[in-house]
């Protein structure tokens, strides 16, 4: 009777290192063969429609804000123009969500056809088949662990993918929007700031004008006093 091979140890558990990085390395070669290939070009596409699906829910966040104004000017005409670009906005941010999905499930079904083909073929290349059954206790059927496991991990990473590569993007874009506002009104701030030298001129000039329209109006001045009690 053939020997079997060394039990699993005890307490031994997966962790996240070199090792792993590795592995993981290594999967996405099978599953990204080439540039060209059918995955990279879906997951291209997913990245398209997931940047555009972000910019289309800035737009919607935006509209809300507009309406104070359509609102408080009572303008019918504002009002049904607004309403129609919300509606489409959110109709357009349904289809996307919609396609993001469908792109997700088509990068699922491939990825796990791809590297379950590549998992059979090392299985059955050379003595791995025998060695596995027979000369190995601490693997239990490994036919349907390979099956299992392909289909959790290309289920979860699917699932993963739209977040893992929009999470970036979405960081970048909003930070430049939160840096653009913030100098627009560090700018206004510096506008109205009392010790701009032109505001200064501005107030004198103003000053000159009202002494004069006092001189011409028969000499009566107004004495601006410091404490409002002396009125």
């Amino acid at each position: 009777m053939a020997a079997r091979g060394p039990a699993a140890r005890a307490g031994a558990r997966p962790k996240l290192d070199l090792q792993f990085l590795q592995r993981f390395l290594q999967i996405q070669k099978v599953l990204f063969p080439s540039w060209s290939s059918q995955n990279a070009l879906m997951f291209l596409t997913l990245l398209f429609v997931a940047l555009l699906e972000q910019l289309v829910i800035y737009q919607v966040g935006l509209i809300p804000s507009q309406y104070y104004g359509v609102l408080g000017n009572k303008d019918l005409d504002g009002f049904k123009t607004l309403t129609f670009l919300a509606v489409m906005l959110i109709v357009l941010n349904s289809m996307l969500k919609s396609f993001d999905q469908f792109t997700c499930n088509l990068l699922y079904v491939s990825w796990r056809k791809d590297l379950t083909e590549h998992l059979h073929h090392l299985y059955f290349q050379g003595r791995v088949y025998y060695t596995l059954n027979v000369l190995r206790d601490d693997v239990d059927n490994p036919d349907q662990r390979i099956s299992q496991d392909v289909e959790r991990f290309c289920r979860q990473l699917s699932s993963m993918a739209s977040k893992l590569i929009i999470s970036p993007f979405t960081l970048i874009y909003y930070t430049y929007q939160c840096f653009q506002r913030l100098a627009r009104a560090c700018e206004h701030l510096w506008v109205f700031h009392p010790g701009n030298p032109g505001e200064q001129n501005v107030d004198g000039a103003h000053r000159g004008k009202a002494g004069a329209a006092g001189e011409a109006g028969g000499g009566f001045q107004v004495q601006a006093h410091a404490n409002p009690g002396e009125c």
